[in-house]
């Protein structure tokens, strides 16, 4: 006789796909796609070339509100709704396909044509209008592919292959089905908050530019695949960042910023806390205006809090991806690939696994399944990649050594499977915890800075509590717009926040100050770390690895990273003055200051 308990199993077992099948026929997006996917496996094939082995498709249906407002007055307020739909075509084989190639033809045909993947589709569910889009789009991924996987396929006849690391992992089917959410914000409310938050900034005059940018992105995302993997997922997200600019004296720009993020509105600190922080910015860069400077400095350095946080996620995280360097019809291209990664913002550690990369008392672990820390929200958590491989768990960094990476579906050495991390164009963390088995409290951490730097015949210790503008070195993105912006002559890289701390315990604000460098080698050396974590969350931009892949990573999502990181001591860091040339100060005050 069968148990009740093994009965209901059985029941619930049934009742699942016949409710995944009463959704699909409501959702007419999702049921186009499918019917037009099984299509194309079927049907497509020009002449005697290959077909596709693996097709996927995919739709991200999003609500996106920007709100800007500055010296309490709106600047923009814009709703919007589109869809974007992604379509991923692979021709070949597992083992080779048009995936992890470059050549000089596509950079010819400029971004547009390594963006083809991506393109926007109608708002209404007209089944037969959405099936359209996505046969035209397959259509030209379909012939892009064909002519990527024949010039690889000449360009590796011309050499000798030493990495036979296939181009896609198999890996087992999977589903989620999550009902889209609804907006949980109001506009009138952000532009009201935006309001008041830069209206803060009209009692100094001083401060030259300020702004509060808000944005919601609301993302509804259906995927579906051959393999027969299919989701949907909702994910919302909503970003404050209050930015103010001055100058130094000497001409040398001074800028800060606050960046808070949440799923809703009610996930920000209340208006009043808000408005204090928005009083302590104003308060802190006016102050650095009239901070003293060094020229340099050699020594320990206590990366405090945020900072500590900051500068694991941007200088040392985007390390732990698995990402390739793709093979070209030039292998000078290859070289000069390798030599942007490092000086974009680090190579992957694919050949650092098994080595030491961090001190023995620290270890690193991602965590897409958790989404709380100590009450703070976690925003990394997934349940399911863009590869629609399930999350888990992943232990990177155990007791020093490199165990792993997070790696998408497309393998590296000595890593052949997804860690179920593709999100947007590549691999990328969820929610990073740095755990330490030995830690100081604050107090006893200034103290060891204090010794070490003794140790050196220095007067005084470095303590680091924002980095700012200085630590943006470890991102892609940024290094570009820095290198942009400096050759107009108005950036500076200098850290946010910097202190000289003294033996009898006074401290001294300094500025102009930057990390003159940072290296993976570089955190092999802390010293030692504090014992309360700090939760930083940031949009993770993706490597210079992944900016190549956009022909088959279909996707428009900016993935948002939580880490969770203790204060952390370097035993030795170089820091330099912020070198000009710098443009002059406004000649006459501000129409804002008072007769």
């Amino acid at each position: 006789m069968i148990s009740k308990h093994l009965l209901r199993v059985l029941c619930g077992t049934l009742i699942l796909p016949v409710a995944a099948a009463a959704a699909d026929k409501d959702d007419v997006p999702m049921r186009a796609m499918k019917d037009e996917l099984q299509r194309s496996m079927t049907q497509l094939r020009l002449q005697q070339m290959d077909k596709p082995y693996f097709l996927a498709y995919r739709m991200d249906e999003i609500n996106d509100t920007e709100i800007s407002a500055t010296l309490g007055s709106l600047t923009n307020s814009q709703p919007g709704r589109m869809r974007m739909i992604g379509v991923e075509v692979r021709v070949g084989d597992y083992s080779l396909d048009n995936s992890n190639f470059f050549s000089a033809r596509s950079f010819a045909s400029g971004v547009s044509g390594m963006f083809s993947s991506i393109s926007q589709a109608p708002l209404d569910d007209n089944y037969q209008q959405i099936r359209r889009q996505f046969w035209l789009a397959t259509d030209t991924q379909y012939k892009k592919a064909l002519e990527d996987l024949s010039a690889k396929r000449a360009a590796l006849q011309l050499r000798k292959r030493s990495d036979e690391v296939p181009d896609f992992s198999k890996e087992s089917p999977t589903s989620v089905n999550e009902a889209p959410g609804s907006p949980q914000v109001n506009v009138r409310d952000l532009e009201s908050l935006a309001r008041d938050l830069s209206a803060v900034f009209k009692a100094d005059p001083d401060i030259f530019n300020s702004s509060v940018d808000l944005e919601y992105r609301d993302f509804y995302t259906r995927y579906v695949n051959s393999e027969g993997s299919f989701f949907t997922q909702y994910q919302p997200i909503l970003k404050l960042k209050i930015t103010a600019e001055t100058q130094a004296p000497d001409g040398l720009p001074i800028s800060d910023s606050i960046e808070i993020y949440g799923r809703a509105i009610a996930d920000l600190p209340s208006k009043e806390a808000l408005l204090k922080r928005a009083h302590n910015l104003a308060e802190s860069i006016l102050k650095l205006r009239s901070a003293s400077s060094v020229e340099s400095y050699n020594g320990p350095v206590l990366f405090e809090g945020e900072a500590a946080a900051e500068a694991f996620s941007q200088q040392f995280a985007t390390g732990l991806m698995a990402v390739r360097t793709p093979i070209s019809d030039d292998p000078r291209f290859e070289a000069y690939f390798s030599q942007m990664m490092s000086q974009l913002g680090g190579a992957s550690f694919v050949d650092k696994v098994g080595g030491r990369v961090l001190p023995e008392f620290l270890s690193v672990t991602d965590n897409p399944l958790q989404d709380e820390f100590k009450n703070a929200r976690l925003l990394g958590s997934y349940k399911i990649d863009d590869d629609a491989v399930a999350s888990r768990e992943t232990k990177l960094v155990d007791h020093g050594v490199l165990k792993t990476l997070l790696a998408t579906r497309v393998p590296v050495r000595t890593i052949p499977h997804s860690t179920g991390s593709r999100r947007g164009w590549g691999p990328s963390p969820s929610n990073l915890f740095v755990t330490a088995d030995k830690s100081l409290n604050t107090e006893d951490l200034h103290k060891e800075l204090l010794r070490r730097a003794k140790e050196r015949g220095l007067d005084y210790g470095i303590v680091v509590r924002h980095l700012g503008g200085g630590g943006a070195a470890g991102s892609f993105m940024r290094m570009t717009v820095r290198m942009a912006m400096q050759s107009e002559g108005g950036y500076s890289d200098s850290l946010a926040q910097v202190y000289k701390l003294y033996p009898d315990g006074h401290e001294e604000l300094v500025k102009g100050l930057e990390i003159a460098e940072i290296t993976p080698a570089t955190f092999k050396e802390i010293a030692a770390a504090g014992d309360t974590p700090f939760v930083y969350t940031e949009e993770f931009v993706p490597r210079l690895g992944a900016f190549f892949s956009l022909g088959t990573a279909a996707t428009s999502n900016v993935p948002v990273v939580s880490s969770v990181v203790p204060s952390l001591l370097f035993e030795e860091l170089s820091l330099t003055k912020t070198q000009g040339p710098f443009p002059n100060p406004p000649i006459s005050p501000s129409p804002l200051a008072k007769e």
